[in-house]
């Protein structure tokens, strides 16, 4: 260890950088915290991607002032946190190619944000490319998040889909609807639907839930959960004031709005995590769930449940993994997870700036019951 004194601008860094410390721990330990007992701490896990940002920053100073003991406690601390660590960032990774490997499934996640721009209104070219994606990926099953169709016209999707992937397997549960139109979740498949269910998260309102089907993939039951956890809720005037924060402009009232928004969201979703690990743990078949976790990797929602699970970001997943594509910071909060009966053979995110998500695709093999040990 150098014996060089410590400067000025160490002995300034010094509680900076125990705060980063503490951030980072508490951003770890998040994922294994119920916001309902510990809603602080819930932040420290949203905030865990910055905490180790700056850490890195921090390591890096310490190396080039040669104060090594203080760069390998760094280190220690952000390797206390591998597994958080992990499933938010990877250096290395398999997208696969663009057409599936044989005896594989293809499965794909995309919140479409109902066929239009973010922001936007409907709008015939942006679903045309919405739906150009999924034909270029041409998925064996797909789960769809505020899914978007009319009963007939141009924006009749479920027809188009159907057509597109050359299926007539199809499950679509309405969260909101008419005579004209209906918003809701979706399950297209290629194999045939065995059996379908709705896993509603309150009851009596049909707004953020899960929805299931049982696919007979060769013989073997798949279950597919599509689920579309608690969003945050933003309107349009709490996008405008995170515009202004992005230009160091802060407010005290719409801060307070924004954090008592996030704080109902985490304590709403840790509610939902309870019926979704009931569900999976009852479980039989192999299964895969899939969808807007509206989480990060750090968080108790995606910590609990893809416990004991393949995640597919984990698995094959390269960088970030940023799925979402609107004015809130980007994190990655979709997700594809399977149980151990299925082997997770790449992942890719495709960067399609279409809806406020990007779509999230995963081969799968489903190990066959002779093989199972």
């Amino acid at each position: 260890m150098s014996t060089k004194k410590y400067n000025l601008l160490d002995k300034l860094l010094f509680p900076i950088a125990i705060i980063l410390a503490l951030g980072l721990i508490l951003g770890t330990v998040a994922g294994n915290m119920d916001p309902r007992e510990h809603p602080i701490i819930a932040f420290f896990g949203l905030a865990y991607p910055y905490f180790l940002f700056l850490h890195i920053i921090f390591i890096a100073w310490w190396c080039i002032s040669k104060k090594w003991i203080f760069a390998l406690v760094s280190v220690v601390v952000i390797a206390y946190g591998y597994k958080t660590l992990r499933a938010t960032f990877s250096i290395s990774g398999d997208k696969g190619p663009l057409e599936k490997a044989d005896n594989s499934i293809r499965m794909m996640t995309y919140n479409v944000h109902n066929f239009k721009l973010y922001g936007g209104e409907n709008d015939e070219s942006v679903k045309e490319k919405i739906l150009q994606v999924v034909n270029d990926q041409s998925p064996d099953i797909i789960c769809f998040q505020e899914f978007y169709t009319r009963y007939k016209g141009d924006f009749d999707t479920i027809d188009t889909l159907k057509k597109i992937l050359n299926t007539k397997h199809f499950f679509f549960v309405p969260t909101n609807k008419n005579e004209y139109e209906a918003i809701g979740l979706a399950i297209f498949s290629k194999f045939p639907i065995k059996a379908t269910g709705k896993i509603p998260f309150v009851e009596g309102f049909p707004g953020n839930m899960s929805i299931y089907t049982d696919l007979d993939v060769k013989g073997q039951t798949l279950r597919v959960y599509n689920v579309h956890f608690q969003s945050i809720s933003f309107e349009k005037q709490d996008y405008e004031y995170l515009d202004k924060v992005k230009e160091m402009n802060t407010e005290i009232q719409p801060s307070k709005r924004i954090l008592r928004m996030l704080k109902s969201a985490f304590l709403k979703r840790s509610s939902q995590v309870d019926v979704m690990k009931k569900e999976m743990d009852n479980c039989k078949t192999p299964y895969l769930i899939a969808g807007d976790f509206n989480d990060t990797p750090a968080s108790y929602v995606v910590t609990q449940i893809t416990e004991n699970l393949n995640n597919a970001f984990i698995k094959k997943g390269l960088g970030f993994g940023t799925t979402y594509n609107g004015k809130f910071p980007n994190f990655q909060i979709d997700y594809i997870a399977t149980s151990k009966d299925l082997e997770v053979l790449n992942y890719q995110i495709e960067k399609a700036k279409l809806s406020d998500h990007f779509p999230v695709r995963s081969d799968l093999k489903l190990i066959q019951k002779a093989e199972k040990k």
